[in-house]
Formats: C-alpha cells, structure tokens, sequence
C-alpha cells in the first residue's frame, strides 16, 4: 500500500460520497449520500456494506460471503457478484445513509421493514387460526427471527406459507379482505391457460412505502413454478406425499410470546435443501441459513440417517446432495460424507465450479431450472423425454425459441 492508498482511505472515512448508480437499491440508489466508518477487517459480518477498491474500481456493495483469505460483494440490485474481495481493497463500511432530509443506519432500515412486515405476519398467521386454515411457514421473517435471535440485516423479499390445499380459497379470502392484491407471475395468457395446475400464488401490499409480500404455497415448490404438473420429470404423487407429511409433522415455536408453525428440523433442512435446488443452486445467503439452521438444530448421526432415508423415500437424492456438497465446501457445515455428492451429479455436472454468488436473469433462470430438473430427474431417461409431449412444456421451448430468435434478430439490426 502506497502513500496516496493512505490518504485514500483516511479522506473516505471523513467524507460522504453521492451515489451514482442504482446496484444498492432499493436500500439506497442514485443521489442518495452514505457515510462511512473506520473499520476492524476481523469484525466485518456478512450483510455489511462497505466501500470497495478494486483495481481501478469504486463501489459500495453488500458483503455476501467471507472466510479467512477473502470476501464476496454485491450489489443488491446487481445479478453479478463482484468476485473475491481482498481485505486491504476494502476501505470503509457504511454508517449512514441520507435519503432527502432524512438520515439513517441500515439497521435502522432494516428494523422498520421487519416491524411491518411482523405485525402483517401476525395478523395474518390470527386470521388463518380463526379460520382454521391449516399452515406452516416454510421460510421468511418468523424462522430467521428464530434461528438467528435477531431481525434481518438486509431487505427481506418474502414470507412462503403452505396451506391445505382444501384451505385456499380462505386463505385468498382473507389476503383480499386485508388488503393484498394477486400478483400474477404469469409470463403470458397462454401459458396462465395451459398450466394444469395451482402451485403457488403471490400475494402483496404496500404498506408505508415498505411492501410485504405472502407467497401461498399448496405444496412445496422446487420444481417450475411456472408449470403446474411435471409428472414424467417427477412423480406427482410424491409430492402430494411429501405436502401432507409437511403439514402434518409442523412443530409450534415461540418469538415475542406467540406461537408459530413450522416444519420440524428434518423437513425443514430438506425443504431449505430443495429450494436451493429450485433456485439452480445460486443465492449464498440461502446457504448461509440452512447453515445456521443445521448447526442449531444439532443434528445426531441418527438425525442425519432419518433425513437420508426421507431423501431415498422421496426421490430427492439428485436434487439435495449438491446442496449438502456446496454447504461443505463454503460453509464447512457438520454434515456427514453419506449426505455429500462427490462434486457431480449422475449427468457429470461439476458443483466445484458452480457460482453460488451469482444470478441469471429470469429468462436465462427458468431455462436452466429446467435443465437441472430434466437432468437431475430421479426418473428413467426414456420417461423422462415424454415431458416434451406436454402442452405446457412445448408452449415453453416455443416461448424461449421466439425469445432467442428476437434478441438474435435485434443484436444483427443493432451491429448494421
């Protein structure tokens, strides 16, 4: 580190930088200031926000994974993780932010947001008691309060609750009844008609400018949400199976005095497992949980043969191993080698290599949420080729054709 690096950092410590870009909101974006602190790079936490130099680049980003050597940052906006973070390229951490007249800590931020968006889980989770809608939470705010003793320290997305499929058209009765609108997450009329059935559906509101969003499942969702039966990919009844024994095996906790259903430890891990895999095993902060989740539910080798042996009942074995293998290379999670791939899968797909740090945008996303449920399928390869026979399926590979073919089509219009 030269002279001028020294100087560097002391200014930025003293000095509130403007915002330029968007790659922070919506936690903070363009014209907004943010102040910075000194900093002990041995305390710095995953979810800190700090102030980056690397090479000839400046950013403030988001602290999504760290070890001994280096750190990963991220914008919150950005599908792109900035890749490995040296200690000494990092020279601040953000204290406050400026928003117009008003100024506050992220954790400020974060704590209104988790206020909220309780008080709507609470009256929420009342309502389905009252109305005795069967439900256990499944991920969102009441497990992390939970399992990490404290409120989030970054924006939370979603709260996902699965119902007794007898129960939906309560449980929408009494979102529309409290103020929250369907989202439709279709990607055009045509595919909303074809799909076969109801998985999930998105429900949101906004309440002072912070939204809240309820994700009602009818079963667990690690498969496409987009298509409803994916039977010749995996079987259905399985995961009707799999939905009665989530709802029926939920254990009651407690946080600020009220009680909460969610699934036991070995759904739980299982479910967590499952819905990396839906998101094409990318999102560190999903592992980052099912870490906590694992240590903290203190797992005997028994506990570990149960969840084994639900994994083989179920036909999951494909789809969770890699997890438990990524879980152990990043996290170095106490989970034993039967649980573990060997850094493959069956189709030679190397998990080594895997940027779990990184997404793809959503076109790119449910292509390759495909892929991995045609390839990592627990059914015969010649079972498997029926699903192209599926109207849902060939409405989708005509949809991706025609999307490939426009942006093809546009990029040789731009070149000429």
């Amino acid at each position: 580190m030269n002279v001028n690096s020294l100087i560097f950092k002391k200014l930025i410590k003293k000095t509130p930088v403007k915002i330029a870009g968007s790659s922070m909101l919506p936690l903070f974006g363009k014209d907004n200031i943010v102040y910075f602190d000194s900093i002990n790079k041995r305390r710095l936490q995953i979810n800190d926000i700090v102030f980056v130099k690397k090479s000839k680049d400046f950013f403030v980003h988001r602290i999504i994974y760290k070890n001994s050597d280096y750190f990963i940052t991220r914008g919150d906006n950005n599908l792109k993780s900035d890749g490995k973070i040296k200690h000494n390229q990092i020279i601040a951490k953000v204290k406050k932010i400026k928003k117009g007249k008003n100024t506050y800590t992220p954790e400020n931020i974060y704590l209104l947001q988790s206020a909220y968006y309780f008080k709507e889980i609470l009256k929420i989770k009342k309502l389905f008691e009252m109305n005795n809608v069967s439900y256990v939470f499944l991920k969102g705010l009441p497990l992390h309060l939970y399992f990490e003793g404290n409120h989030p320290r970054r924006l939370y997305a979603d709260c996902d609750v699965l119902i007794g499929k007898k129960d939906f058209d309560k449980a929408k009765k009494i979102l529309s009844q409290s103020g929250y609108e369907n989202n439709n997450t279709s990607f055009s009329p045509i595919q909303r008609k074809l799909k076969d059935k109801v998985t999930e559906s998105s429900f949101f509101k906004i309440i002072n400018g912070i939204p809240v969003v309820f994700d009602i499942h009818l079963e667990p969702v690690f498969l496409m949400t987009q298509i409803g039966s994916l039977n010749a990919l995996y079987p259905q009844n399985l995961i009707n199976r799999l939905t009665i024994a989530l709802l029926e095996t939920k254990r009651e906790i407690i946080i600020n005095d009220e009680k909460f259903f969610i699934l036991n430890s070995k759904f739980l891990i299982l479910y967590l497992a499952l819905h990396f895999f839906h998101h094409n095993f990318r999102g560190a902060f999903r592992l980052d949980f099912l870490d906590k989740v694992i240590r903290k539910s203190h797992l005997k080798k028994q506990g570990w043969i149960n969840i084994k042996t639900t994994v083989d009942d179920y036909s999951l074995e494909n789809f969770v191993k890699p997890v438990f293998f990524l879980l152990k290379k990043y996290y170095s999670t106490p989970v034993p080698d039967f649980m573990l791939t060997k850094g493959r899968s069956a189709f030679g797909r190397n998990f080594n290599n895997l940027d779990i740090f990184s997404d793809k945008p959503r076109f790119e996303t449910g292509v390759n949420r495909f892929k991995n449920i045609f390839f990592l399928s627990p059914r015969p390869f010649i079972i498997k080729l029926l699903v192209f026979f599926d109207p849902q399926v060939i409405y989708l590979v005509f949809f991706v054709l025609k999307k490939k073919l426009s942006r093809f089509l546009k990029a040789v219009l731009e070149n000429h």
